[in-house]
């Protein structure tokens, strides 16, 4: 670390921890991008660990109706998508509290 901040190789290490696959390249894509803030540091940057969290945070929405930077009408599709897996999570588990409790004799109110 240099004064608090990570280099660009320990910045690549802890989005290894947290299981993003990713090389130098990436990361300076990234960072070019705006998605990772970072400062110039001669040849490498100092990235702050809070900016890199905040691209995780970033990245696990990403193909969700929280993803930054898409249109209400992807927003509103990706919602309702959500809506329609979720009935039918509803469905299937009261399916299985029926059938459960038949098997134990359990009587509906």
């Amino acid at each position: 670390m240099i004064d608090g901040y990570m280099t660009l190789l320990e910045t690549i290490k802890l989005l290894h921890n947290y299981e993003i696959e990713c090389d130098e390249e990436d990361v300076r894509q990234w960072i070019n991008e705006g998605k990772i803030k970072a400062k110039e540091n001669g040849n490498d940057y100092k990235v702050d660990e809070p900016d890199v969290l905040d691209f995780l945070v970033d990245l696990s929405y990403v193909g969700t109706a929280y993803e930054k930077g898409i249109d209400d009408k992807t927003k509103i599709e990706r919602l309702m998508t959500e809506v329609e897996e979720l009935q039918k999570e509803n469905d299937k588990l009261y399916r299985e509290k029926q059938k459960l409790e038949i098997e134990l004799g359990i009587l509906p109110f």
